[in-house]
């Protein structure tokens, strides 16, 4: 898109959200939901984020897109849709937007007007480059540690550069690339990777979220291997707040996988 367009959407009504559901596995408990932004293009028609998120964020625009979604997610949260559910809520932040120094500032006051507890909110790091200064990120996640959030690195993969140190950061969860999931039992190679995650997972009591959990095959298999929570598409798809409820009742009235 061209950047006019991309400044129309964050200054509009294009923006919306879509919450995809993360649940326990040890009871199928639903435990949070992830804050996804799609965007309504006049034209092209409803657009994944994959399709104009990098585009934002090499405009220079992500720290606009993320307090939009922050402020969409957390008045969800505290509407009528989502208050009678107390779940968590997961917020994606790109590195560039999370190291801002009035980052933590302006999502402060974002959860408050909105009347929602810190330590109902996740905020997810997500991986759109390389993190070079690991002194500088271990600050920020200690203050927003301190400041009752909780704190995940998302996408976690053998590809992520420096993936052994990063896990020495203060970080509450680790979530497990979907590719890495759906690929575990034909590659011996990230067999050892995810025992690798989680080892250092159990020892530092970091709890663990596998991404793309797409049928019971691969369920059964995170659960044999410790894995704490799954997400993806045997569970739910993203989700508008309204169908949400309408979600839950059902999730929780189908039985367990046998």
């Amino acid at each position: 898109m061209h950047l006019t367009e991309l400044h129309e959407a964050l200054a509009g009504t294009m923006i919306e959200t879509r919450y995809q559901p993360i649940v326990r596995l040890a009871d199928r408990q639903p435990v949070a939901l992830e804050a996804l932004a799609r965007l309504n293009h006049p034209t092209r028609g409803t657009l994944l984020a994959d399709e104009f998120v990098p585009q934002i964020e090499d405009a220079g625009l992500a720290a606009r897109l993320t307090d939009l979604v922050a402020d969409l997610a957390l008045a969800d949260m505290a509407g009528p849709l989502l208050s009678a559910d107390v779940l968590d809520i997961t917020l994606n932040f790109p590195l560039d937007v999370l190291l801002v120094p009035d980052a933590l500032q302006r999502l402060d006051a974002r959860r408050r007007a909105a009347g929602v507890a810190a330590g109902q909110v996740i905020i997810e790091l997500t991986e759109s480059r390389p993190v070079e200064d690991l002194v500088t990120l271990g600050d920020v996640l200690e203050r927003l540690r301190a400041a009752g959030y909780r704190v995940a690195i998302d996408d976690v993969s053998p590809a992520v550069p420096r993936v052994a140190e990063l896990l020495e950061l203060p970080f509450t969860s680790v979530k497990l690339d979907k590719a890495v999931v759906r690929q575990l039992p034909q590659v011996p190679a990230l067999q050892d990777f995810v025992a690798r995650i989680m080892d250092v997972a159990r020892a530092r009591q970091l709890s663990v979220v596998a991404e793309g959990v797409e049928d019971v095959a691969t369920w059964r298999r995170m659960l044999a291997l410790g894995v704490d929570h799954a997400q993806g598409f045997l569970i739910a798809h993203a989700l508008p707040a309204a169908a949400v409820p309408i979600w839950l009742e059902a999730w929780r009235s189908q039985p367990e996988f046998g």
